[in-house]
């Protein structure tokens, strides 16, 4: 019989910046390590945002609400691209471009929030 080991980590969540700083150390150099240790958390923000799009995109395929889903679908891309060109030059160069990622994810969430408010007050008006 075969017996795999079982292991916990336990990193808090206060230390999650210096741990994707020290996780990716095999096989890059030191400056990728450290710039992906600055993008990781930027990146991680935008994760619940994320999750909100996508449950009210699929809310939106599922009741036959297909053009809101499309309109979700392709506004976050339409969204980045206005960001990536606006904000490095404006505020501090490549750093924002990781920035402009989370600030359409937020902007694409908040617009989701709107259609699907706006589509539930119509159908409960029928």
């Amino acid at each position: 019989m075969l017996r795999y080991k079982q292991f916990t980590l336990n990193i808090p969540f206060s230390n999650i910046a210096s741990v994707s700083k020290n996780i990716i150390k095999i096989g890059v150099s030191t400056e990728v390590n450290i710039e992906v240790g600055k993008i990781i958390p930027i990146f991680l923000i935008s994760v619940p945002f994320v999750a909100v799009t996508r449950i009210t995109t699929v809310s939106f395929y599922a009741t036959e609400e297909s053009i809101f889903s499309y309109v979700l679908t392709y506004i976050e891309p339409l969204f980045m691209l206005v960001f990536m060109f606006v904000l490095p030059p404006l505020f501090g160069g490549q750093i924002m471009i990781w920035w402009s990622t989370v600030f359409a994810r937020i902007l694409s969430a908040a617009l989701s929030l709107v259609l699907k408010s706006r589509v539930d007050s119509k159908k409960l008006a029928v």
